[in-house]
């Protein structure tokens, strides 16, 4: 019965984040009603179990995300995010131009900049090679979150949010099984280049071709008057930030707190010619961390609550059951950590309760820390791009693209394709 009642609880969260309510409130709410149908004493439970999940995970990546949202910041309102975005673009040129959107993501990404801050970083420069190519602008939000979301967060030494939540739980580095992360992202990169070079192709069987909107077209007006007026950043000199951060952590072996705190500082001495309203940017920053940081948290302390729940022993033990009659205990991972992050639509929460919940008994499954870091990561990937994701509604708005336009495609390159990643992954160590 208890395990139905965790069963319940999950969906209550499922539902109310589908209804938009706030997940933090939704969080809150679906702990108190495990705390209650499995008769426990509701405000000890949430002051206890659920605030000391919450507050542990604060405690261990509140500053990588304070930092990771600086640099963002700083290099969002420098222009050294468009600039290398544009520079990797107008290289590959037009023929090449959705690799080029695809790469010039991953170098943002893989450089500490937040995936929030590079799809709007990406997006004018999107528009202006589509409309050069004359590619259909459907497939604009699909690219960019190719980019942005998938085949770049499956790499080691990768600082984004996903790929460092487990290094909390399970006492790894982003670095966590190498190999097995640049295989699973050269092979994610290549479907999602096929995907697009035959969707090209029907496009212009159809006959379809780049169309633009009062919108768009404002949106252009403006890159190009950002770029007369102040201009951007030499490109290569935009890129050492990135590089900074990429090589502190991986080749000096640093924190990555200590790689993202060189990279703000060399932003700062190489751009500050371009940085204006600092405070302001601070402080905004420092808003978007704490509402980020907290949000993932509040889904972490769910579970906590689980773990203390008479339920919760019952599912570990059945998890340990199947290892036992012959399932691969890293396929049971995996699919947990899938099933969380799509009802979560969120990698980094549904990676999070998972391995809050049920990390410890995985690792005396006899799972390899790192394989477990590394495969949880691409697990969480896919699940996360659902329909009810608050990232596929964001990019479709920025984009100016319908559900019924752009998501299909979305769905192929964030869900689909990184799913057949894992099951390839999966099929490759079973």
């Amino acid at each position: 019965m208890n395990i139905f009642v965790i069963m319940a609880a999950l969906i209550i969260l499922l539902i109310l984040t589908l209804k938009k309510v706030p997940i933090i409130i939704s969080a809150l709410l679906s702990a108190v009603f495990m705390a209650v149908c499995s008769g426990m004493p509701v405000f000890e439970t949430i002051a206890a179990e659920y605030m000391e999940g919450l507050a542990d995970f604060v405690r261990s990546t509140w500053l990588m995300f304070l930092l990771g949202t600086v640099l963002s910041s700083l290099m969002d309102h420098t222009g050294a995010a468009a600039s290398i975005a544009r520079f990797t673009v107008r290289r590959f040129g037009a023929k090449w131009a959705i690799p080029a959107v695809i790469i010039s993501g991953g170098l943002l990404t893989y450089g500490g900049i937040s995936a929030f801050v590079a799809c709007y970083a990406l997006y004018p420069v999107t528009l202006m090679v589509f409309r050069e190519a004359d590619l259909p602008e459907y497939l604009m939000p699909a690219v960019i979150c190719a980019g942005i979301h998938t085949w770049v967060n499956m790499l080691p030494g990768n600082p984004s949010v996903t790929n460092i939540v487990p290094v909390a739980y399970l006492n790894t580095t982003a670095k966590a099984a190498p190999v097995v992360g640049v295989i699973a992202a050269v092979l994610t990169l290549t479907l999602t280049f096929l995907y697009f070079a035959w969707e090209v192709r029907k496009a212009e069987k159809r006959g379809d071709r780049f169309s633009t909107d009062e919108k768009r077209e404002k949106m252009l007006k403006k890159m190009d008057a950002l770029e007369k007026e102040k201009g951007l950043p030499d490109p290569f000199m935009a890129l050492l930030p990135v590089l900074c951060v990429a090589v502190v952590m991986n080749v000096l072996k640093q924190d990555i707190s200590i790689a993202l705190s060189a990279g703000i500082l060399l932003c700062s001495v190489l751009f500050g010619r371009n940085f204006r309203g600092g405070r302001e940017i601070l402080s905004n920053a420092v808003a978007e961390a704490s509402f980020t940081l907290i949000t993932a948290a509040s889904v972490v302390g769910i579970g906590n609550v689980i773990r203390a729940t008479p339920g919760f022993q019952k599912i570990a033990e059945l998890i340990l059951r199947f290892g036992e009659v012959g399932v691969n205990p890293l396929v049971i991972f995996a699919v947990a950590v899938a099933v969380m992050s799509g009802m979560n639509a969120s990698a980094t929460s549904g990676l999070s309760t998972i391995l809050s919940a049920l990390g410890e008994p995985f690792l005396r499954m006899g799972i390899p820390a790192e394989l477990l870091h590394r495969v949880g990561v691409i697990a969480a990937i896919g699940p996360g791009g659902l329909p009810h994701s608050g990232g596929m509604v964001a990019i479709l708005e920025v984009c100016g693209v319908s559900y019924k336009e752009g998501y299909r495609h979305l769905f192929v390159a964030v869900v689909m394709i990184p799913m057949a990643t894992l099951l390839a992954v999966l099929a490759g160590m079973v």
